[in-house]
């Protein structure tokens, strides 16, 4: 058994399967709709609901942290058997969450406990956490799973497109991308994430447009270095499938790992968002 345990929140978006095959242990954030309903994400509401209340009954919803005493009662548990922690989470840029969880490690002084900031959110945190998950899961010690959290935050990318930008305007998310607002429909900015900000990269005319124009930003950046990537999507399979089949062939990269956005990413992104992370190895 591992003596890494590997904490992250709901906000890395990982896939069911990849988190319990790599145990990894996963704090909810809280989705809230308008008549103040509370939700854990992806333990009371899954994807599939949240998105039907989000576009057909046109409920906005807002999110919040766990409080630092849901991170206490983990690390306790997980600290109890002598293992270490590594608990990597949501940009501190975009949220409270990494503040609670650093509040929870200061109250057990004697537990060895590391709390990470991926300065990243969804698959791009989510890629990290698996990561370190699977050299926990192959007997790597602290320290080399730290330097690999490390160098992938360095060197991390996380691209994305929105059909609109009214989820992250009203959820206060938008960055540097508020120049944006107020184009017509048609219009499809290519976004970018650095250091928890959300940046303007291109204003694209028309999805399909958006998707080759993405390609190419992607294939232009990295070249043929061998990279792990990760597709994400709002409840759109086949936009996904369309950003597949144009970008893979132009990566040196294994199988992408593929997920949804969830439901506190998606009260940002809204419907129809489709995002790519690339990490050079």
């Amino acid at each position: 058994m591992s003596q890494v345990k590997i904490v992250t929140d709901s906000t890395a978006d990982l896939p069911r399967e990849l988190i319990e095959k790599y145990n990894i242990t996963v704090v909810p954030l809280m989705v809230i709709f308008n008549n103040n309903e509370m939700f854990r994400d992806g333990v009371d509401i899954d994807n599939e609901e949240f998105y039907r209340r989000q576009v057909e009954l046109k409920e906005h919803s807002r999110t919040s942290q766990p409080a630092p005493a849901e991170f206490l009662d983990i690390y306790r548990e997980l600290s109890a058997s002598g293992s270490s922690i590594i608990s990597i989470h949501l940009s501190a840029a975009l949220s409270g969450t990494c503040q609670s969880a650093r509040m929870a490690a200061e109250m057990l002084p004697n537990a060895d406990i590391v709390v990470i900031d991926s300065k990243l959110a969804s698959m791009g945190l989510g890629m990290i956490a698996l990561e370190a998950a699977r050299a926990a899961d192959e007997g790597r010690d602290k320290n080399e799973i730290l330097r690999t959290i490390r160098q992938m935050i360095s060197e991390g990318m996380l691209y994305f497109i929105v059909d609109t930008l009214e989820y992250l305007a009203l959820g206060g998310r938008i960055g540097k991308a508020r120049a944006l607002l107020g184009n017509i429909l048609s219009i499809k900015p290519v976004l970018y994430l650095k250091d928890g900000i959300i940046y303007p990269l291109e204003k694209v005319r028309g999805r399909a447009r958006a998707i080759d124009r993405l390609a190419q930003i992607i294939s232009r950046k990295v070249g043929q270095r061998r990279v792990r990537c990760t597709l994400i999507h709002g409840m759109d399979p086949a936009g996904m499938q369309q950003l597949h089949q144009k970008i893979m062939p132009l990566l040196n990269c294994p199988e992408p790992v593929c997920s949804t956005l969830g439901a506190v990413i998606g009260t940002h992104t809204g419907l129809g968002a489709l995002g790519i992370g690339i990490f050079p190895e």
